[in-house]
């Protein structure tokens, strides 16, 4: 949520990331809650702000915003919030634009174009130390098997495949997760002898120094994908459910890895409500992710990895 046009409220965790963007506004940063509620909407109308556009387009985050007194309010018309909207939008206005452009569409600033990301520069001290743990000599891949949405998880045991097998060529391989994947992110990384496993090790700052380290990183449709880019390092990224016009990672060469195509996609739900027969497996459920095969991700690392052409 953006406020008065140059403040940004966010919530903690993500506080990092916008502190490293810069952008001149200060960071406001709130924790989840009821309490965390309370404190945000006291600080807000503490600071008074006539004004407010909405990035985010839940009905939580324009109560929020009106709790604290901000008396406009712009943003999508989503989540049954349009009466808490003085400057209502459309998502079908939004639809045509990568996510970037849409936000900036959000923000009253042009629009058209190509969407641009703006670069994060990682910590110097933080880049240093992973530089030490992960050693040198051997190109260092990154794999980021987790996503909040469970549609857009490429199969665990497809991930377990491609670490061994990209291990075995000579790599350095390193499985990143949050807290809550740490379990996922060990059984990845547990078939290879050597894996890094740094599930849960890793706060966003962390996580965006390791990440700049890398030579590549492998990744479902998530928010490490995106931080991978606005740092500098390329991506092969795995698609199923969502667009990659509205949400592909920018900042960096980016591999995309779909599958066949399904007249279902992008369906862009984070749920898959797919049951019964597939289209070309027996079982519709996630079929999309699971028609992307190991071999194919491999082939795409190694072409990344030798400098090959990269999908835009």
């Amino acid at each position: 949520m953006v406020a008065d046009g140059s403040d940004v409220l966010v919530v903690r965790w993500l506080a990092p990331i916008v502190e490293m963007a810069g952008g001149g506004g200060e960071v406001v940063p709130f924790d989840r809650g009821l309490s965390g509620f309370g404190r945000a909407a006291s600080e807000l109308r503490r600071r008074r702000y006539a004004e407010g556009v909405l990035l985010t387009p839940a009905f939580s985050a324009a109560w929020l915003m009106r709790c604290g007194g901000v008396r406009h309010l712009r943003g999508t018309a989503t989540d049954g919030r349009s009466l808490l909207l003085g400057d209502p939008v459309a998502p079908e206005a939004l639809r045509p634009y990568h996510r970037v452009n849409a936000y900036k569409l959000l923000l009253g600033q042009e629009a058209s174009g190509e969407p641009r990301v703006h670069p994060l520069l990682p910590d110097a001290a933080r880049r240093d130390q992973w530089l030490a743990t992960v050693g040198p000599g051997r190109p260092v891949v990154g794999f980021f098997p987790g996503s909040n949405a469970p549609a857009r998880r490429w199969p665990v045991e497809r991930f377990a495949a491609l670490v061994a097998a990209v291990a075995g060529r000579g790599a350095r391989a390193v499985v990143m997760g949050g807290a809550s994947e740490a379990g996922l992110t060990a059984r990845v990384a547990a078939g290879t002898p050597g894996a890094l496993d740094v599930g849960g090790r890793t706060d966003l700052a962390d996580l965006a120094a390791l990440l700049s380290v890398c030579d590549l990183v492998v990744t479902n449709d998530t928010g490490p994908m995106h931080l991978a880019g606005a740092v500098g390092t390329p991506t092969v990224s795995l698609w199923g459910p969502s667009d990659p016009g509205e949400v592909r990672q920018l900042g960096a060469p980016d591999t995309r890895v779909t599958g066949p195509e399904l007249p279902c996609k992008p369906c862009r739900r984070n749920q898959c409500g797919r049951r019964g027969r597939g289209t070309v497996l027996a079982d519709a459920h996630e079929e999309c992710m699971r028609l992307i095969e190991v071999e194919t991700a491999l082939a795409a690392v190694e072409s990344a990895l030798s400098g090959g052409p990269a999908r835009a």
